[in-house]
């Protein structure tokens, strides 16, 4: 299995807001669709945030990545993209999400059309979660 370190220095990745680490991989000069590369270590999760657009989450390597859902900030549900022939989850605009590694690390990629822009980005105050949410 490849270090998730050696990912991080040939991907050029750097500190994302949200936690772990992220670099863009491509983006079209209209801004139409952005790709990112995005891992997260043992340990690590994605804080919760939301986009006002869908984002698409491809598994690439490492462990399955569990990805936590809420429509309302009160209930969640979990989906894992990288077990059982599942690589792609799409997260649709407005739903709160946050996201951990099953095991040493998960590098996904994460499509936003149009591009993402910081605008469209919501990080959720650092002691917030969904209610009912009883996992951290």
């Amino acid at each position: 299995m490849t270090n998730p370190e050696d990912l991080i220095k040939k991907l050029n990745m750097i500190s994302h807001p949200e936690g772990g680490y992220f670099s863009e991989s491509f983006r079209d000069e209209n801004n139409n669709v952005s790709l990112i590369y995005y891992l997260l270590k043992k340990n690590e999760w994605s804080h919760w945030h939301r986009l006002t657009k869908n984002e698409t989450l491809h598994f690439y390597k490492g462990d399955p990545l569990i990805i936590y859902i809420s429509k309302d900030g009160i209930d969640y549900s979990s989906a894992i993209i990288g077990e059982d022939d599942n690589f792609h989850y799409t997260v649709g605009s407005q739903n709160w999400f946050a996201m951990k590694s099953s095991g040493t690390y998960s590098l996904i990629g994460c499509t936003v059309a149009p591009g993402f822009d910081y605008q469209d980005f919501e990080l959720a105050p650092a002691d917030w979660k969904p209610t009912n949410f009883n996992i951290f």
